[in-house]
């Protein structure tokens, strides 16, 4: 017999051999015989096959912000959704504890280059230590991130976890992502988020039969769930889509600016999920509900130390996703979450759009929160010393402005019907606004100016100044013109205001620029600024004077500099209390019905602020011209007793 037909044979008896096997081991597992070990391994294949078609099926498709290619701008999302191997087997990330467990204790180094074998069983306050420093972060870590991404074939990825919480007829599907960084108020290293699908099935080959039935969309701490069809959903050919916030990375179903809260309170502030974007179908790794033990290849999800420095507060690097409720309890976690997210009104306007005034406010006040935890008497003390000195101001200007105040609301039918002409014009601002921003060839021009940090600010101020001007071009002269109607015992009409209010227009202008003319002319020679200020600030009744006297410019420019002469602090300080009141009242207001009222209508609360202004700046001009009747009286018994 050949070789070749030894061969053959040879094949043949091994194929029958191998049949004969899996016959007596089909037979052995029906009669629950000792050769039960072999189906079981095919089974858990099997399982293992369905699970990832389950998590490749519904893995995420995420939008993170990218408006310019500047590595630095922290208006760009700097960090992408990467392997937990970016930080592990790497000379520059040590395993790192602290030796008295305190976050200011004594550090020593666990081990070099750590690997994920190396992270078993370790926990706090163990922990992985990037290079950098989270309380000043800069931007060496969006350096490195961005080094790394492009030098190395890094793929994104979210980290499967399919589990039957006990008790439960829900099956829940988690993505857990993983940031090297969280660029936000509360900068930390590492940073895990999640998204999570349930279905109404006990199996991953159940679910693979059907629709998930609800969705949760994790958020710092929370979350905000929906059904599977709701219309905040948005997908991909099935796969959900998560708009991760710049720098924070919770993940949100639209394209908004969000009120976040961090952790445990260790940071607040806005944050945004607009375009420009960049995009990611993410890969999806399906790992166990636990390790097997120190050489299963997730064994990091063993690690209950920190993916991060560890330190105080906002600054500590995360546990892992092993070390969350949600991924033990994720039914129970689930159903306590909230059914939307606070959306930050985003409408243009001169100083009544809440927007940049709110995050603004909730920034400092997060960056207070942080630095009273690095140095809390010094905070403290300065803060009780900004108290003081508004008190102080209050204090000096509260007859003032509580006259303003008590007169508005006696001419209320009057004044603040003057200024609610304000109103439509508000309207008209916002309808060009919208219309200017969308219309060739502007909107190209102002999508790509957008880009460039505190272009849009500068735009919106730039537009919405008109709805300021207009106030102090045609409101304020009519406001003025009514109260010298009133001091004569006469009630105007509201357009009689108006008419002669607008007949001092133009007195009004040649005043206000010669003002401006002489004032540059001192400004120029740098030392002359403070006498370019004080001009100015000596100017301020000048239409006080031109509505009251009917005086040339040059005179009421000097008439308006005795008026100043006799009290000049408290026309600047009751000038500036009036502007914030006037200025900021609206958006603090809004401010307060977006946090008071969670089923807010957000289309009534974006005109809210523009009528609130235009109701309020008759107030300003109000007390300024009752500041400048007194002023007037005290200069003018001044000079009669002189002359006496």
């Amino acid at each position: 017999m050949t070789s070749r037909r030894v061969g053959a044979s040879l094949l043949r008896a091994s194929m029958a051999a191998m049949l004969a096997l899996w016959f007596i081991g089909d037979i052995a597992l029906a009669g629950g015989g000792p050769a039960s070990a072999l189906p079981a391994a095919r089974v858990a294949q099997v399982d293992q096959s369905t699970e990832q078609q389950l998590a490749d099926r519904y893995a995420p498709v995420v939008y993170l912000r990218q408006v310019n290619r500047n590595i630095c701008d922290t208006e760009n999302e700097g960090f992408d959704p990467v392997p937990v191997d970016f930080v592990l087997g790497r000379e520059e990330i040590p395993l790192m504890t602290s030796v008295n467990g305190r976050t200011n204790g004594e550090r020593a180094l666990l081990g070099d280059a750590p690997m994920a074998a190396d992270l078993y069983g370790h926990e706090q306050p163990d922990y992985l230590d990037y290079p950098g420093s989270p309380v000043r972060p800069g931007c060496t870590y969006r350096r490195y991130a961005a080094a790394r991404l492009g030098a190395e074939d890094v793929p994104h990825v979210a980290y499967a976890h399919i589990y039957l919480e006990p008790g439960s007829d829900e099956l829940a599907l988690q993505y857990w992502m993983f940031y090297y960084f969280n660029d936000w108020n509360n900068d930390h290293e590492g940073d895990w988020e999640m998204v999570m699908l349930f279905f109404d099935a006990t199996t991953a080959e159940e679910a693979l039969r059907q629709e998930p039935t609800r969705v949760v969309y994790a958020q710092h701490g929370g979350g905000e769930r929906a059904d599977w069809d709701a219309e905040k959903l948005s997908k991909e050919e099935g796969h959900p889509v998560v708009y991760v916030a710049r720098g924070a990375h919770a993940s949100f179903y639209e394209q908004h600016t969000y009120l976040g809260l961090a952790d445990n309170g260790t940071g607040f502030g806005c944050e945004t999920t607009n375009g420009p974007h960049r995009r990611y179908q993410l890969q999806a790794i399906v790992v166990p509900h636990a390790p097997s033990g120190p050489d299963d290849p997730h064994t990091w999800l063993n690690f209950y130390g920190r993916w991060g420095e560890f330190r105080r507060s906002e600054w500590n690097g995360p546990t892992g996703p092993n070390d969350k409720t949600s991924w033990n309890q994720p039914v129970t976690w689930g159903d306590g979450q909230r059914e939307a997210s606070l959306v930050v009104p985003e409408f243009e306007g001169f100083g009544q759009a809440p927007l940049d005034l709110f995050c603004g406010i909730v920034a400092g006040g997060s960056t207070v929160l942080v630095a009273m935890t690095r140095t809390p008497l010094l905070i403290a003390g300065s803060l009780g010393l900004v108290l003081v000195g508004v008190g102080l101001v209050m204090a000096y200007v509260n007859r003032t402005v509580r006259d303003a105040f008590g007169y508005y609301r006696q001419r209320l039918g009057t004044v603040a019907l003057i200024g609610a002409a304000l109103i439509p014009l508000g309207y008209v601002i916002a309808t060009l606004q919208t219309l200017l921003f969308h219309i060739p060839p502007i909107e190209p021009f102002l999508s790509i100016m957008g880009r460039f940090p505190g272009v849009r600010l500068l735009l919106l101020l730039l537009l919405g100044s008109f709805e300021a001007a207009a106030a102090i071009i045609f409101t304020a002269p009519a406001v003025i013109w009514a109260m010298s109607e009133f001091r004569q015992g006469r009630t105007p009409g509201i357009i009689d205001a108006y008419r002669h209010g607008s007949l001092m227009i133009l007195p009004i202008l040649r005043a206000r620029l010669r003002v401006v003319v002489r004032a540059l002319r001192r400004a120029i020679t740098v030392v002359g600024i403070p006498a370019a200020i004080l001009l100015i600030v000596r100017s301020h009744f000048v239409s006080q004077i031109i509505i009251h006297e009917g005086v040339e410019p040059d005179e009421a420019i000097r008439r308006s500099a005795e008026a100043v002469n006799q009290g000049l602090a408290r026309t600047v300080l009751t000038q500036f209390v009036l502007t914030v009141v006037v200025f900021l009242g609206g958006p603090l207001i809004v401010i307060f019905l977006l946090l008071a009222i969670p089923s807010r209508p957000l289309d009534l609360l974006n005109f809210t602020s523009s009528i609130l202004f235009s109701l309020m700046y008759p107030l300003s001009v109000v007390g300024m011209t009752l500041l400048f009747y007194e002023l007037r009286d005290r200069g003018s018994s001044a000079l009669a007793q002189s002359g006496d």
